[in-house]
C-alpha cells in the first residue's frame, strides 16, 4: 500500500478534474471510434475506461507505479472493458516504440510523459505529435503557473512538474505543428475537492491501521502533498489543453 493507492482509489479522477467535464472537454473533438488510444499515467483507469465505454475507442495504458496499476486492472475488469483496454507496467516511450500511429494520446498528469528530460512542453508535445495520426488528438493536463512562484516553491515543483505558464502551452503546440482546440480551466471547488478527497482517503487508512509498516511513509507523504498544494495554490491552477494533428 502506498499514498498514491489511496489517494487514486477515493478520487474519481486523478487529478483536479471531474469525469463529466472530461467526457464533454473531449467529445467536442469527434474521437474516432474504434479508434486507437494511449493513455500515459493510467493511475485508477477512469479515464482509460471512459475512452472504452464512453467513445468506443481501443486503448493502451501505462502505469509504472505497482499498487496503482493493481488499482488500475481490477478497475478494468470490473468495467468489463478489459477486452479493449491494455494496462502495461512500462515507460511509455517502450510502449511507443511498438504502437502504430494514435488516433488519440491522453496525458493527464503524467511525472514523465516522455522522459524525465522532457518534462517541459515544447519537448512533450514534440515527441507525442510524433505518434500521432493524422487528426489525431492529443489531451494534455497539468498544473501551470497562474503567476510567478516564489523560488523555493518552483525549485520544489520541478523536482517532478515542468510547470510552466498556460500560454506557454500553445506555445508548445503551434511549435510541434498541434492545432489547439480548446482549454479546460478546473475551478477552485473541484481543486479543493481533489485535494481534500485524497487527505481524506489517507488520514482515514493511517487511523484504521496504527500497525501497518507502510504507515508511517503513507503518513509522512500525506502531510507532504497536503502542505505543498496547499502552499502552491495561490501560484498555480489545473487545466487541459486539447489539440488536434492536423489532416494532410
Amino acid at each position: 500500500m502506498n499514498f498514491h493507492r489511496l489517494a487514486y482509489e477515493a478520487l474519481e479522477v486523478c487529478n483536479a478534474l471531474t469525469l463529466e467535464t472530461f467526457r464533454t472537454f473531449l467529445a467536442q473533438a469527434g474521437p474516432k471510434p474504434g479508434g486507437r488510444a494511449l493513455e500515459i499515467g493510467a493511475g485508477n483507469a477512469a479515464l482509460a475506461i471512459s475512452l472504452a465505454r464512453d467513445f468506443a475507442m481501443v486503448v493502451d495504458a501505462v502505469e509504472v507505479d505497482m499498487a496503482v496499476a493493481a488499482l488500475a486492472q481490477s478497475r478494468i475488469n470490473a468495467a468489463g472493458v478489459a477486452d479493449r483496454v491494455t494496462l502495461s507496467r512500462m515507460r511509455s516511450l517502450t510502449l511507443l516504440e511498438d504502437l502504430p500511429p494514435q488516433d488519440l494520446i491522453l496525458c493527464v498528469g503524467a511525472t514523465d510523459p516522455v522522459g524525465e528530460e522532457h518534462r517541459d512542453p515544447d519537448a512533450a508535445f514534440r515527441t507525442l505529435a510524433g505518434h500521432l495520426a493524422p487528426g489525431g488528438l492529443l489531451v494534455w493536463g497539468d498544473l501551470y503557473w497562474t503567476e510567478s512562484p516564489p523560488e523555493p516553491l518552483a525549485r520544489v515543483m520541478a523536482l517532478t512538474n515542468a510547470c510552466t505558464p498556460l500560454a506557454d502551452w500553445t506555445t508548445a503546440a503551434g511549435a510541434a505543428g498541434l492545432e489547439v482546440l480548446d482549454i479546460h480551466v478546473a475551478d477552485d471547488a473541484t481543486w479543493d475537492a481533489y485535494v481534500a478527497t485524497m487527505d481524506r482517503a489517507a488520514r482515514d487508512w493511517i487511523a484504521a491501521h496504527p500497525g501497518r509498516i507502510e504507515r508511517p511513509h503513507i503518513e509522512a507523504t500525506a502531510d507532504r502533498v497536503r502542505s505543498f498544494l496547499t502552499f502552491a495554490r495561490p501560484y498555480t491552477g489545473f487545466a487541459l489543453q486539447l489539440m488536434r494533428k492536423p489532416a494532410p
